[in-house]
């Protein structure tokens, strides 16, 4: 693998705002939720100020110079710049909402002061005026604090400011060049490269060295992770990029990135890994509830903040959950806006798909600031699914009812907060299934958006706000890109359920990707590979790269049995599957696992296989539940046949090597459950040139069924059989989706299964 030194010189300086400067230094003592309703109220507030005003607005300002031997290039806008007064006079416009303040606050201070330094360095000024005002948001203004500075006083504040970062700024550049001596020494974290794995760390250099997408397809047990965070880390060490951020969509595959982390620390990698995990698990509190006067950890969390973040620049081991919540009970800390802080800090980030690419909770302080950030997408075939989803809102009437009703009791029925959801209520009763999106529905949305951020003292409960916000995001999407948004009513009683689901996320995809510093998309099933890089947002110029399975195909023996499991047909076909996966268990008692569409045909089969040594999955597991769910494979010698559900917890991101699992039975295709919304999602596909059936129905359903399989054969010397029931798996477009390495043969019923399995076993005895 090429790699290519960092330019020999003094390092590029460092890039700041103002803003972002004084935020560093000075700031609020509190934890506030943060709106971007509220933004928009405050750019609304500057504008209709400013277009009150005479003087000049929007004034670029730039300083470039060094301290403590670093060099730093800061810059920003002011407000306003009124060069006709003596002394000339700088403003800085702030939202009032409410009450007007006694005195300017002192983070808004310390902006306009920066401001007026370089404004007397650049003009050379020996003394600037300086003014803090706030405004509501027609401009009319509420409060109004001025004063004079002398240039010297005005650098004496600028230069502690810039000392104070550069103080921190010195403590991660120490790290770095550790983490980077590190890495130059450390070797790929196993004995040697599998099959493909060494060209696939290559492809992944590539394409963080060309800041392109990569999409690749490798088989289970091929080693994806080493494959893919091994090459990262090698480009973070030489300044390819800043960041590596690691998606994942379910616990497994996050722990398995975390070990491969743990496996490279103890080769030598000095590196900070973060894992981050929702709010809602994460918090200690009985209720998840940001407020400085509810949660003690909220308030004055800012001040505590520092000293823990300096002691996990300290810390030798992982920032794991459990170190996380840790250090915020030794500092009394909310442990999520904790992990946003150390976010900044990580070398490796690992997390859910929603952090990088969720438009309403991806984490701005790392993709809104400049600087390279790779990421690595784990599972991406479960993608189309999870970003259709983070586009798409829906909003219960039933919930805006229950709320508008206590409401109007504690509040009265005068109350602007009661008529704005009395006619957001009346907007979504209007509705029926099938018509357009009215206009009043996005109006009564955001006037009641508007009338809560108004009164921040108003509860809501959280459930409704979450989906007055996804509601309200979706609806501007729609506005944007009607045709690829569908709306969807149902009944709840006399109320209604709004559901605007977006069709057509690829331009979405293709646009928050662009600036990544290296987008891998990879899964043992990302097929067919050029129309999963089309889907996920790709381009021509984007790489596709494919692995062949590197174990012998003989170590499996693929079956097919010509079982009807169609919704309307699984009663019927019950006994013949359930006698083929008997056959085949029996064949070779061991760890077997078998996996059906939904959990009333898996309570149906365990009916009928209840004589053999059962293991089912339940419904709602925690993950306490689930670790001894697999416990009973890899902890024990017992023989087992496990029931799951096809797609669930335990059909993907599982790893049972060697005699934990010797065989898989499928029972269907996995296609999803045929429906409105999926109508819907096949018609949009159609129109725009594509196979409307396998986008919304035949590659999702495969892709479960491969994941599900890929639990078998995890290293060279796994033996296993894999049963497909189900007829489909004989039709020419269900096998050109199958993998070309599954040499399957016929089953026409049980006794020809148990047979050809029994022979397997006599020439191929696990190991």
């Amino acid at each position: 693998m090429t790699q290519n030194r960092k330019a020999v010189g003094s390092p590029s300086p460092i890039r700041l705002s103002v803003r972002a400067l004084v935020e560093f230094s000075v700031f609020e003592p509190d934890i506030v939720p943060f709106s971007t309703a509220l933004m928009e109220e405050g750019r609304q507030a500057h504008l209709a100020r400013q277009l009150d005003s005479r003087a000049r607005s929007e004034v670029p300002l730039q300083w470039t110079g060094r301290r403590q031997g670093i060099d730093f290039h800061i810059s920003g806008r002011m407000d306003l710049y009124d060069a006709t007064l003596s002394p000339p006079l700088v403003e800085e416009i702030k939202l009032c909402r409410g009450d007007a303040p006694a005195a300017a606050r002192r983070a808004h201070l310390y902006q306009a002061l920066c401001y007026a330094y370089i404004l007397c360095r650049q003009e050379n000024l020996p003394h600037i005026a300086v003014r803090v005002s706030y405004a509501a948001t027609s401009g009319e203004l509420r409060a109004s604090f001025e004063e004079t500075y002398s240039a010297d006083d005005l650098e004496g504040i600028f230069f502690q400011l810039l000392d104070q970062y550069a103080a921190w700024h010195k403590r991660l550049v120490r790290h770095r060049a550790r983490r980077d001596k590190s890495l130059a020494e450390l070797p790929f974290p196993y004995p040697q490269y599998r099959e493909g794995q060494r060209a696939m760390a290559e492809q992944v250099y590539l394409a963080i060295l060309r800041k392109k997408r990569l999409f690749a397809m490798m088989p289970t047990g091929t080693g994806k992770s080493a494959a893919v965070l091994y090459p990262a880390l090698k480009a973070l060490g030489v300044g390819l990029t800043g960041q590596i951020f690691c998606l994942t969509a379910r616990g497994t595959a996050r722990r398995a990135m975390e070990g491969e982390m743990a496996r490279m620390a103890a080769l030598g990698l000095r590196a900070h890994t973060l894992t981050l995990n929702a709010k809602e698990k994460i918090c200690p509190m009985d209720e998840v509830r940001c407020d400085p006067a509810h949660c003690p950890r909220a308030a004055g969390h800012f001040l505590r903040q520092e000293a823990a973040l300096i002691a996990a620049m300290r810390a030798k081991g992982p920032w794991d959950t459990a170190f996380v919540q840790r250090m915020a009970n030794r500092h009394t800390l909310c442990p999520f806006e904790y992990s946003l802080a150390l976010s900044v800090l990580a070398d490796v980030l690992i997390g859910d798909y929603n952090y990088a690419l969720d438009p309403r909770v991806y984490i701005q302080r790392i993709f809104d600031r400049p600087g390279p950030v790779t990421v690595l997408c784990d599972e991406a075939h479960n993608l189309p699914d999870r970003v259709r989803e983070m586009l798409s809102g829906e909003l219960s009437g039933a919930l805006l009812a229950e709320f508008r009703r206590l409401t109007g009791r504690l509040m009265g029925r005068a109350n602007a907060i009661y008529r704005k959801a009395g006619a957001l209520l009346k907007a979504l009763r209007a509705l029926e299934e099938g018509m357009d999106v009215p206009p009043t529905l996005l109006e009564s949305t955001e006037a009641l958006m508007g009338a809560l951020r108004a009164a921040p003292h108003v509860r809501v409960e959280s459930g409704l706000m979450q989906q007055l916000l996804g509601f309200q995001d979706a609806l501007r999407h729609r506005q944007i890109q009607p045709d690829d948004y569908r709306l969807f009513v149902q009944a709840q009683g006399r109320e209604r359920r709004a559901r605007l689901l977006c069709l057509h996320f690829t331009p979405y995809l293709r646009e928050v990707s662009a600036p990544f510093q290296g987008f891998v998309c990879y899964s043992a099933t990302l097929s067919p590979l050029t129309a999963m890089r089309d889907l996920l947002g790709g381009e021509a110029e984007d790489a596709c790269f494919e692995l062949p399975s590197p174990f012998p195909p003989e170590h499996l023996l693929t079956l097919t049995l010509p079982v009807n499991t169609r919704w309307g047909a699984r009663q019927n076909s019950l006994p013949m599957l359930c006698g083929a996966i008997r056959a085949t268990f029996a064949a070779h008692p061991g760890k077997y696992i078998a996996f059906f569409p939904s959990y009333a045909y898996m309570r149906a089969a365990a009916e009928q296989l209840g004589d053999l040594p059962l293991h089912v999955q339940q419904s709602g597991m925690d993950e306490a539940a689930r670790d001894a769910f697999l416990a009973r494979f890899t902890h024990s010698d017992e023989a087992l046949l496990g029931l799951c559900v096809l797609g669930g917890v335990f059909a993907e991101g599982v790893d049972l090597p060697g005699l934990s699992l010797i065989g898989v039975c499928i029972a269907g295709v996995g296609l999803p459950q045929v429906g409105p919304e999926r109508e819907a999602i096949r018609q949009r596909a159609q129109q725009q040139g594509l196979d409307g059936f396998d986008v919304a129905y035949r590659h999702p359903g495969l892709h479960k069924v491969l994941q599900a399989a890929g639990r078998l054969i995890r290293s060279e010397s796994d033996r296993g059989v894999l049963l497909l029931c189900d007829d489909r798996y004989r039709q020419p477009g269900y096998q050109a989706l199958l993998p070309t390495h599954w040499q399957m043969r016929q089953a026409a019923d049980e006794n020809a299964v148990a047979a050809l399995a029994h022979a397997f076993w006599v020439e191929t005895p696990p190991t």
